[in-house]
């Protein structure tokens, strides 16, 4: 019952935060984190929440977590660390029925906490053995995207592929090998994430966030000089990550994943620099299309 009627009340919250940023910039913002009163008293929307930290407690134990979530009155509109290092979903030892009795666990408790996307990058899982084919993994990713899509959509919840830097995983290190295996599995509930970390760290260049716009559904934000809290435009030209995300009218959820020692502080003014930004850009951009240059 404390399941239902958390699931219940998160669900309400999270459609009022859409309703209420739709056709705006005043984007709903939230913080990976697993303090939800912190993050709360910071100013966030949302909190997102790591998936193998509650779905290997017990169901009662769940229960008294899934009561807190209420508790603080913050919607865990998202979630992240999707499968634990040791079960690997790509290579020549997959447990096929192992991974699938995780996964239906995983879904049914993030339905219960009013999740609408779960991240899936999980590198140390899915990442190939030395010596195995990276063609051969990316089909079995393909293969289990297509597989455990549907189970999401069930629960009205959306995977997102999230694309990791090469020194966390040795599959899908880019947005462009991320929209591959999104067009590859081919299911409305399997979209695409961009993490403008990963991206900067890889040398991608935004311009990608354009090509695979209509499948993003969910951006992770810092500042990528140290991966901490992103707070003043000197600090990294967010621009070009900022302006394609314009550009292709991208009204979802943005959450901070980065370090922080002064969460009171810096919370509120990454919320307001966020925004401020996204903003900023997006008036970029329609000058750069309104300007005679760009008419011809």
């Amino acid at each position: 019952m404390i399941m239902r009627l958390t699931s219940a009340a998160l669900v309400c919250s999270s459609l009022a935060i859409f309703r209420a940023r739709a056709g705006t910039t005043n984007l709903p913002i939230g913080f990976c984190t697993d303090d939800f009163a912190a993050a709360k008293a910071a100013g966030f929307d949302f909190a997102e929440v790591r998936i193998r930290e509650f779905v290997k407690i017990s169901d009662a134990e769940f229960a008294k977590f899934a009561a807190n979530c209420k508790a603080t009155g913050l919607p865990t509109l998202t979630s992240y660390w999707f499968l634990p290092t040791d079960l690997k979903v790509v290579g020549p030892d997959v447990q096929t029925n192992e991974v699938m009795k995780y996964l239906q666990k995983a879904f049914d408790r993030c339905q219960a906490l009013g999740v609408k996307i779960i991240v899936w990058g999980s590198g140390d899982s899915r990442r190939a053995p030395d010596g195995f084919s990276r063609e051969e993994a990316f089909q079995q990713l393909v293969a289990l995207g297509k597989r455990i899509a549907p189970e999401a959509q069930k629960r009205g919840i959306i995977i997102v592929a999230e694309p990791l830097r090469k020194a966390e995983s040795n599959t899908i290190n880019s947005a462009a090998e991320g929209l591959k295996w999104v067009e590859a599995v081919g299911h409305p509930n399997f979209q695409l994430l961009v993490d403008i970390y990963h991206m900067t760290e890889e040398g991608e260049d935004a311009a990608i966030i354009v090509r695979a716009g209509s499948h993003i559904r969910h951006v992770h934000m810092s500042n990528p000089r140290g991966r901490v809290f992103p707070l003043r435009a000197e600090e990294f030209d967010y621009q070009p990550f900022f302006g394609a995300l314009n550009k292709i009218g991208y009204q979802g959820t943005i959450s901070i994943e980065a370090k922080t020692d002064h969460l009171n502080e810096e919370g509120p003014k990454a919320v307001e620099f966020i925004r401020a930004a996204y903003a900023a850009a997006g008036e970029q951009v329609k000058k750069a299309a309104a300007s005679p240059v760009s008419a011809k």
